[in-house]
């Protein structure tokens, strides 16, 4: 018993001397930056980008008089109604100036003068045979948002910035195209012919409450669709699930409305008469993707959320049913981490599903090279708690796939990069080898250095898993030479 209490007192008066040990610069910045997010520590970003980008932006959320831009012009009235009724922007100051200074004292004089380059510990060598290039892909212009094979009509499905969607059958020849309004993220092919096609309205960052989710229906075997609203007035919708959430009988939706400002994560209750009631699960922007799977096996679907924007994170939604949720974040991660994309899959065999996880976004406040961005594998213990057992750093990382694409029984990665450092980033298969060792290859001469949009089909039909990709130039646009620049590549995969 004695020993107990000596190892709790010097337990605790550890704790106590690390606290006293705390300057108040780290004290003030654990308390205002640290309490809607993951606090950033200054190591995280260089003094130049502190100073001019990041540390500006995080006064005009703390309200700090000084600090204060000239932030609603250029907005529409419906964004600035938005913003300040949902009171974005304090309007007195949460501290004052000397605390303020303090903060940013705090941050500039622990930051670097420059981020590590880790560049040259994580080889991609130039010796991809797996895939292949197919040459005969049509030319699509550099604008797509959106990718989507089906494999029971054998449709691919491209969607693009300017509201288009075109239709490709197996031979890859357009055989439609349907003017859907604004640019699609995600979609689904009914068995009726039909489309529900979740719209962004705005792909730009904006708070205008321009997307929709609708319904495009074939008038004719001649050609033309008739569309109708199903859900209207999503602010950047990014990804839908459709599905009777509730087991009413009837199709609901949840949707991550990305945002900018302000964003949500909803499931929307479908009405008799195909009317929906919206229900919040998270009132922030920066929901970015969304999968179900039963992660406490009651035989009910829970819903895995990658929220990216401010409170970068990683949760489940337990399915309690009748629509009632329980939320438990799984991984969190700080603000300026990027996080772009997570999926699900049993690397080990062991029955639990682990946690594919990239992080690469760099269009915001601090476009600088990372040594931090890359690829994760955080393994389950079983218990639904993950520990990071993999990484690989990949500059700009955009998404990740995991899939056996070899047909070895283990599981290989196909990755992309939006913001790479070098041509060879831009694509990279990871061949697994054996005790989360992976073997990282990319063709000898990369036919483009960036992709937006990463898919997986067996699009030949052949018994592997090819790859799809998709490329997004983003404005502005002049000066930009895009000739060479295509849309769509596809990868054969050629195992077999």
């Amino acid at each position: 018993m004695t020993k107990i209490i000596v190892v709790a007192f010097i337990t605790t008066f550890l704790i106590a001397c690390n606290t006293f040990n705390q300057s108040e610069e780290q004290t003030l910045a654990q308390s205002y930056c640290g309490g809607c997010h993951q606090l950033p520590t200054p190591d995280l970003l260089d003094k130049k980008t502190w100073s001019e980008n990041v540390l500006p932006k995080m006064a005009l959320r703390l309200g700090v008089e000084q600090q204060q831009m000239n932030f609603y012009s250029g907005l529409s009235p419906e964004e600035i109604v938005a913003i300040t009724t949902a009171k974005i922007f304090p309007e007195k100051s949460m501290l004052s100036e000397d605390q303020w200074e303090k903060i940013v004292k705090y941050y500039i004089d622990n930051a670097p003068e420059k981020l590590p380059d880790s560049s040259a510990k994580y080889a991609v060598l130039p010796t991809l045979a797996r895939f292949a290039i197919k040459t005969n892909t049509p030319r699509i212009a550099p604008w797509v948002s959106m990718l989507h094979f089906d494999n029971p009509t054998q449709q691919l499905f491209v969607g693009t910035r300017q509201g288009k969607m075109y239709v490709l059958n197996r031979q890859f020849k357009q055989i439609d195209s349907i003017n859907v309004g604004s640019a699609p993220a995600n979609m689904r092919l009914n068995t009726d012919g039909s489309i529900d096609a979740l719209l962004m309205g705005d792909m730009d960052p904006n708070d205008r409450a321009s997307g929709s989710l609708a319904r495009f229906q074939k008038m004719n075997k001649e050609g033309g669709w008739k569309s109708s609203l199903k859900i209207e007035k999503l602010r950047r919708p990014v990804q839908q699930l459709l599905m009777d959430i509730d087991a009413d009988g009837l199709e609901d939706a949840l949707i991550c409305e990305f945002g900018f400002h302000i964003g949500q994560l909803s499931w929307h209750k479908q009405q008799k008469g195909a009317a929906y009631q919206a229900f919040q699960l998270e009132g922030v922007p920066g929901a970015r993707l969304i999968k179900s799977y039963d992660f406490d096996r009651d035989g009910l679907l829970d819903f895995f959320v990658l929220m990216a924007q401010s409170d970068e994170q990683i949760s489940v939604f337990y399915n309690k049913g009748n629509g009632r949720f329980e939320k438990q974040i799984l991984l969190r991660f700080p603000p300026v981490y990027g996080s772009s994309y997570a999926d699900l899959i049993d690397f080990n065999g062991d029955g639990a599903i682990d946690i594919l996880y990239t992080n690469g976004d760099n269009a915001d406040y601090s476009m600088i090279l990372k040594p931090y961005h890359g690829l994760r594998i955080f393994m389950n213990d079983g218990h639904n708690h993950f520990k990071e057992k993999w990484f690989f750093g990949l500059n700009g990382a955009a998404k990740a796939l995991a899939e056996d694409f070899d047909n070895d029984g283990d599981i290989d990665i196909a990755a992309i990069s939006y913001f790479p450092a070098r041509p060879q980033e831009g694509f990279v298969y990871f061949e697994n080898q054996g005790n989360m060792n992976f073997k990282a290859q990319t063709f000898q001469t990369p036919k483009q250095d960036k992709w937006m949009l990463l898919e997986k089909a067996d699009i030949d039909q052949d018994g592997d898993v090819d790859l799809l990709l998709g490329y997004l130039e983003r404005p502005p646009y002049q000066n930009l030479n895009l000739k060479d620049k295509t849309g769509l590549m596809i990868l054969e995969n050629r195992t077999k």
